[in-house]
């Protein structure tokens, strides 16, 4: 069977992606989560030792593969031909990723390791043969790290390109399985997580929201470019919509090619400077589009598929409107609305492909009820 390039990327990007790491030099074979578990550095007390206590006892992405054994991926397995989804490279390219890993990129000593079968800090951090002595040095330059193999993550940028592989884009083939829809929205996500790392003193919940959102239209349009269908062409359009309406310089009429103008984008807003005022602007801006709600909306999409791009418009709105809501909380001003009437919303948005027109009227009735407590 032939693995979605997508997913195939998620296995081998840790360890020799040149586009983000520039030139490194040679491959930096991957050291067994042991190596970072020690008292001295991340296994130990103290402000940034207990990241890997952290990450082994209460990251979710450790239980990952447990879903491949349950009922569920059973029978999208069977839909797909596959004997096992524990043992299919289409299945544990994300949700066991070491399963992937060639013995020949793993240290001798740590080849197999039992605490590192499915995860290991590897799949995010990048093999850390290479840097595991100079990662620590407070004098030694992020660049030359990232050459010797350091997957950078320092930024919303960066993270989002370490997740959004296998948190956004689904082949065909699963989608036909029915695998579970998915999501990418950067912030929330990292909020969910216990937290392993530090935030840099001009973290941004509003702009790591915006980034995300960037990538996952990256993403889907590259996709859509291997596997065109109608489905990915709403939320291509409804990402679109979302970012045009929130004012923040996304270019609704931009005729470029939208791969990479989506990650320009999410680029010049990684380094630029995003002030609470902005995000609630943003939010303001959010709640009062009614573009996306009207019978015109979203001509260019396929007539059947047009209500499946409100739907994911509503749904990437309620989020949107969240986490803009929770960056004013953070950063000590009032809130645009209470958590009671987003809540609402939330009930008010169910999956995309089930949106019609009686569910569009109800969401937008929410909406105007948020709207008018926001004015």
């Amino acid at each position: 069977m032939q693995v979605p390039f997508t997913l195939f990327l998620a296995v081998i990007f840790f360890c020799v992606s040149e586009a983000c790491f520039g030139e490194p030099e040679g491959v930096s074979r991957v050291l067994g989560s042991g190596s970072c578990a020690t008292s001295g550095c991340h296994g130990g007390a103290g402000l940034g030792k207990g990241a890997y206590n952290i990450w082994k006892h209460s990251d979710p992405h450790d239980k990952a593969s447990a879903t491949l054994t349950n009922g569920q991926s059973t029978a999208i397995a069977q839909k797909m031909g596959i004997k096992s989804a524990a043992d299919s490279v289409s299945c544990t390219a994300c949700h066991a990723p070491m399963k992937n890993v060639a013995p020949s990129l793993l240290m001798p000593a740590d080849q197999g390791p039992a605490e590192d079968k499915d995860f290991s800090c590897a799949n995010c951090h990048g093999g850390a043969e290479k840097w595991i002595l100079s990662h620590t040095r407070p004098d030694y330059p992020r660049a030359a790290l990232e050459k010797l193999g350091m997957r950078p993550l320092g930024n919303a940028y960066q993270r989002a390109n370490a997740c959004v592989a296998c948190h956004q884009n689904l082949s065909n083939e699963l989608v036909k399985a029915n695998h579970p829809p998915l999501i990418f929205e950067l912030d929330g996500l990292l909020v969910e997580q216990p937290k392993h790392w530090r935030e840099d003193e001009d973290f941004s919940h509003v702009k790591t929201w915006l980034i995300g959102q960037a990538v996952a239209l990256r993403e889907i349009a590259a996709q859509t470019l291997r596997e065109p269908t109608d489905a990915r062409t709403a939320e291509i359009e409804a990402i679109k919509e979302l970012l045009a309406a929130s004012g923040t310089g996304w270019d609704r009429e931009s005729k470029t090619d939208l791969v990479k103008a989506a990650d320009d984008f999410a680029k010049r807003v990684s380094t630029a400077p995003m002030s609470t005022t902005q995000a609630r602007t943003a939010l303001g801006l959010l709640l009062q589009n009614r573009k996306p709600f009207e019978i015109s909306a979203f001509g260019t999409v396929a007539e059947d598929h047009r209500m499946r791009a409100v739907g994911h418009y509503a749904e990437r709105l309620a989020l949107a409107l969240d986490r803009l809501n929770q960056s004013l909380i953070a950063a000590g001003e009032k809130a645009a609305f209470a958590e009671d009437s987003l809540n609402e919303l939330f009930i008010a948005s169910p999956p995309p492909k089930s949106f019609d027109v009686d569910i569009t009227e109800n969401f937008v009735r929410k909406l105007d009820a948020m709207t008018a407590v926001n004015k």
